[in-house]
């Protein structure tokens, strides 16, 4: 690909890295830094906000000196020179992949977060994101991204009619099940297009070990060391408090 389509995608990215990072701040700063529970003030460096905004600075920071790096290497002219000589941006592989990050946050902070056990939240936002780039294959992220696509599609339908709510009453943690068997399917799913693609086997068992590692570092950190209460505690962390009480 020429340098000068490299720049002008550089700046895309980096505009929407530092609106997302924006917004996301703007979200955090709504939680509250200090709160009392049973009469316990705790302090801020365990207040919910605290991750979220280093997250937003963090992407923040890395937006602005992507899009200085931009604007030093004529990315930002050049994109504006594209937009008035053809009216419109054609949708480039780099934009769809750019569309697929922000689906995955999107999906990730507005469905799963609020109604997901939050371990199974982080597995399957981690599990996505990583096969549709690690593999470095724009089919077999595309047929992940479809896989994804209809399992939010099912959540987002079973939160809006309120049939959560009703299988609740049939089952406990129904809607982390649900993501659990998603999570599987999606594994199983990805191992076989990989073995049709050619695409190595210690690639998606990466991806799955990296799936499961990385909350399973950051719950028990958050929940038990720095005493903060997760989003949503459903199956899994209910699992881990079981543990973590009978081994202390």
């Amino acid at each position: 690909m020429e340098e000068k389509k490299l720049r002008q995608y550089d700046f895309i990215t980096a505009v929407g890295l530092i609106l997302f990072s924006v917004w996301e701040l703007s979200q955090a700063l709504k939680m509250p830094m200090k709160e009392s529970y049973g009469g316990v003030q705790s302090e801020w460096y365990v207040s919910p906000a605290l991750l979220p905004m280093i997250i937003g600075g963090g992407l923040m920071l890395l937006g602005a000196i992507l899009l200085v790096n931009a604007i030093r290497t004529g990315g930002a002219a050049s994109f504006i020179e594209a937009v008035k000589n053809s009216g419109k941006i054609k949708v480039t592989e780099p934009t769809r992949r750019v569309v697929t990050v922000v689906f995955a946050f999107v999906s990730f902070i507005y469905l799963m977060i609020p109604n997901v056990d939050f371990f199974l939240s982080i597995s399957l936002f981690l599990f996505y994101i990583s096969t549709s780039f690690y593999p470095e294959r724009d089919d077999f992220r595309k047929k992940m991204t479809l896989q994804f696509i209809i399992g939010m599609g099912v959540l987002l339908i079973l939160i809006t009619t309120g049939l959560d709510d009703v299988l609740k009453g049939i089952l406990s943690y129904n809607v982390d099940i649900l993501a659990l068997l998603f999570l599987i399917y999606l594994n199983i799913y990805s191992r076989i297009q990989a073995r049709k693609m050619d695409i190595a086997r210690k690639t998606i068992r990466q991806v799955t070990l990296i799936s499961l590692i990385v909350p399973l570092i950051l719950c028990p950190l958050f929940r038990y060391f720095l005493l903060v209460p997760l989003p949503v505690e459903g199956g899994i962390i209910k699992l881990m408090n079981l543990v973590y009480y009978a081994v202390r």
